[in-house]
């Protein structure tokens, strides 16, 4: 209970400090959707961004250098999941490894039998359960420029955070209070069904293939597309939209302009 006082005291301290000028500039500049939120939701996400960078340990590896610019963008864009909640630091993070570029990692997959099957693939981020987030500089950079389509390595990754809150990785979040979490996640099965049926007709859909990799990769996935590209994803799939909104309690196809994409 001390530590926790402790810590909510820091946070506030930390919170009423103003923004330094020179994060502002390298925010908007590398997280473009900041510029889009209300005073409010603007104020938020700073105060946010300001505790998660005192808190959280940044490491360049393979040799990427951190600096503010790195730190913003990775920050900006997880600051955006959390809108909804801006109470949650990710407590069990602690540190954020950033490479120059994408890297080989582990991959096994379960087989009939009790056999596994392993491999080695290049990836651009990746959520450890002991405490670490693992992104591609390259990817994170593009995401937060909306430079990629949908895509937001950051996003991701802290999606499948936010899953794991509440047990395993499942492609299951912590809902809140009021909602009803079998109903919700039937009718996520059902977004997902459809999401696959429409896939393999060779039908438009709005979310990236590896939405198809898993349940895990289907949430994580679509809030990307959610936070990134909402008018596209609702036009796709407004039950799966609806689903999001009230899972990360936000809306911002109310702020993102219909244009934020064109032209990608």
């Amino acid at each position: 209970m001390i530590f926790s006082w402790l810590a909510a005291r820091r946070r506030r301290a930390i919170r009423s400090r103003p923004f330094p000028s020179e994060w502002e500039d390298s925010l908007q500049r590398n997280c473009r959707q900041a510029s889009w939120l209300s005073a409010a939701e603007g104020r938020r996400l700073r105060e946010w961004i300001a505790v998660f960078l005192a808190e959280k340990r940044f490491e360049g590896c393979g040799g990427q250098t951190i600096d503010d610019s790195v730190r913003l963008s990775i920050a900006g864009q997880a600051g955006l999941v959390v809108l909804g909640f801006p109470e949650e630091y990710f407590d069990r993070l602690k540190s954020v490894l950033v490479y120059p570029g994408d890297w080989v990692g582990r991959k096994v997959t379960a087989l009939e039998g009790g056999a596994t099957l392993e491999w080695r693939e290049r990836r651009l981020g990746e959520a450890w359960s002991g405490g670490s987030v693992v992104l591609s500089w390259p990817a994170v950079r593009r995401g937060g420029r909306l430079q990629d389509g949908a895509r937001s390595v950051v996003i991701h990754e802290f999606a499948h955070l936010v899953d794991a809150m509440n047990g395993p990785f499942d492609g299951l979040p912590p809902l809140p209070r009021g909602i009803d979490a079998r109903d919700w996640a039937t009718r996520l099965s059902g977004c997902r069904e459809r999401y696959e049926e429409a896939l393999d007709e060779g039908r438009f859909v709005a979310l990236d293939d590896y939405a198809a990799d898993s349940p895990v990769e289907f949430f994580a996935v679509a809030s990307e597309c959610f936070f990134q590209d909402p008018h596209r994803l609702a036009r796709q799939d407004a039950d799966l939209y609806n689903l999001l909104a009230a899972s990360w309690q936000q809306d911002p196809k109310s702020r993102v302009p219909l244009s934020a994409l064109r032209g990608r």
